[in-house]
């Protein structure tokens, strides 16, 4: 029998040892949006302070912070971590805090430029180990697009996005300029949630990072398919981060809810799960069962590698969490990298790496 990888990345085959590993949601916030915090954080009501165990970003009234030490903001200490777990590249996106989809559209957008210059800059410093996520200004649909496109340009392969702004659900129709732009570009974007201000139960025992960030993401991808803007935009592709949050256990009501609802039928004429071949879901999930069920319900075609580094709600192992599912050599390579690489449309293979 054939040996299997270990979770420091010994390779299994040499097939499996060419093949780049890519890691789809982690998160950065670098030194330029620091800096930026620094200088313009109270339009945030974001303050950056020192502190005996290092930096910190105090987030809106209610005590949110996130840690900016070197594995948050420092490339090289990310690639010593990267190397140990096995992972060659990594699709690194903003902090979601960054996205600030409550803020005026005008200093969302400065945030926005900082951070995706910024991360295109690291990306042209370490070929194939970076590959730059933009973040838009999404309450302002015109401004996204926008900073979308000159994102691209630059050497941005995708896009995070909030679930929601205070005005904007995803399945309004003032989005679809965004919408557009993203499909017309043919860049994935990524869901994920933030809230630096839970309230009600979700403010209790840290549910709103348990519970919240769940929830959130399974109504948006529900608003998606029933709203009707995966219909109008055939080649949208959506990655749902945290395994897909409900959405997978909310599916099959959905679907039974459009058999049996002239509503649920209103703007998405087919089942919900039709429009499933659209969606990708990443591994952050501490359930190898549910993991399986995600196999076995969409693909592996349809799972990328997740372990939102460096926050402390990520699996120490990703890639062994993946390996221990025992699963063909092919469909493991596809959730280790192949999937990702082609929603970013990147060379496959390691040998490209310096």
């Amino acid at each position: 029998m054939p040996s299997r990888a270990t979770a420091t990345g010994t390779p299994q085959s040499r097939a499996a040892s060419t093949a780049r590993v890519v890691d789809f949601h982690n998160h950065m916030v670098t030194e330029a949006v620091v800096a930026f915090l620094v200088a313009e954080g109270d339009h945030l009501a974001t303050r950056v302070v020192e502190g005996p165990g290092g930096r910190t970003a105090h987030i809106g009234d209610t005590g949110g912070t996130r840690l900016l030490g070197p594995r948050m903001c420092d490339p090289a200490a990310r690639l010593a971590d990267m190397d140990r777990l096995g992972i060659t590249t990594q699709a690194v996106s903003a902090t979601p805090f960054l996205l600030y989809p409550d803020a005026p559209p005008e200093v969302a957008l400065a945030v926005a430029r900082v951070n995706n210059d910024s991360l295109a800059e690291i990306a042209r410093r370490h070929p194939g180990r970076f590959v730059p996520l933009a973040s838009v200004p999404l309450q302002d649909p015109q401004r996204a697009a926008a900073e979308l496109e000159r994102a691209v340009g630059i050497g941005l392969r995708g896009v995070e996005i909030p679930p929601a702004t205070p005005e904007l659900a995803l399945d309004d129709r003032r989005l679809e300029p965004f919408w557009s732009a993203a499909e017309a570009r043919r860049v994935p974007i990524c869901i994920h949630p933030f809230e630096a201000s839970p309230q009600g139960p979700f403010a209790r025992y840290l549910l709103s990072p348990l519970v919240g960030n769940l929830h959130a993401t399974g109504i948006a991808a529900a608003l998606l398919v029933m709203g009707g803007v995966l219909e109008r935009h055939p080649a949208l592709r959506i990655v749902l981060y945290h395994a897909g949050g409900t959405f997978p256990a909310l599916l099959a009501r959905l679907d039974k809810g459009h058999e049996l609802f002239d509503a649920c039928r209103e703007r998405a004429p087919k089942r919900p799960s039709a429009y499933s071949a659209q969606l990708w879901f990443d591994t952050v999930a501490f359930d190898p069962r549910w993991l399986l069920h995600l196999v076995q319900r969409f693909g592996a075609d349809h799972l990328v590698l997740g372990s939102d580094y460096p926050l402390p709600l990520g699996p120490s192992d990703p890639v062994g969490d993946v390996r221990a599912l025992a699963l063909g050599p092919a469909d493991e390579q596809r959730i280790l990298g192949g999937n990702a690489c082609r929603l970013l449309d990147i060379d496959g293979a390691r040998e490209v790496l310096p």
